[in-house]
């Protein structure tokens, strides 16, 4: 008898024991991959952000066009190159390319090297003059304005913004969003990669 309860006491503190090192080691192993892939995790963290902060805005719109409504097909067309996304506000489209000219391969992944010679586009319905400002998402997730705000040219509908400009970027995931003047809406994301 004496044999079976000391056999219990050792079976259950080992037990303990066992259960304690699996939770360390769920503990750790969590750590460790936050810490590598902290850049990659603070993107998508930052694009889902974006994605759920947008829903309220299109529930109000649909409620507002009266429940479920089939477009006509001008506006499928332009729900097709993403405006009219934002109630009253356009939609616009954000993309780089290297070089000044909007007709160049816009880039998704960019080296250290290639970002001091990219050009920010912004693309629009034209003669919907409206004044943009852009903001930056840095890999480690904090934001800042990108540059001074523009007035779109109701002529056209791609404006060059700028220069990137970024003072030696650190690798990672970066996102552009794009705020109509005096809105807080995002009426444009654009996410790319600067590697080594």
């Amino acid at each position: 008898m004496r044999d079976a309860l000391e056999f219990g006491i050792k079976s259950f503190f080992a037990g303990c024991l066992g259960f304690l090192g699996v939770i360390t080691m769920v503990v750790v192993s969590t750590v460790l991959f936050g810490l590598v892939f902290k850049s990659q995790i603070q993107g998508l963290q930052t694009n889902i952000t974006g994605k759920f902060q947008s829903i309220p805005d299109m529930l109000s719109q649909e409620s507002s066009d009266g429940g479920d409504k089939t477009p006509s097909t001008g506006e499928a067309s332009s729900m097709d190159e993403g405006y009219g996304n934002a109630g009253e506000l356009p939609g616009l489209v954000v993309y780089i390319t290297e070089g000044a000219h909007p007709d160049n391969q816009k880039l998704t992944t960019i080296t250290k090297v290639q970002a001091e010679n990219v050009a920010i586009w912004v693309n629009f319905p034209a003669g919907s003059p409206v004044g943009i400002n852009l903001e930056i998402t840095l890999p480690d997730g904090t934001k800042h304005p990108l540059g001074k705000g523009f007035d779109t040219d109701p002529t056209v509908n791609t404006s060059y913004y700028g220069k990137l400009n970024l003072v030696d970027p650190a690798a990672g995931i970066y996102i552009l969003d794009a705020f109509p003047e005096g809105n807080s809406y995002t009426a444009g994301t654009f996410q790319f990669n600067i590697t080594e």
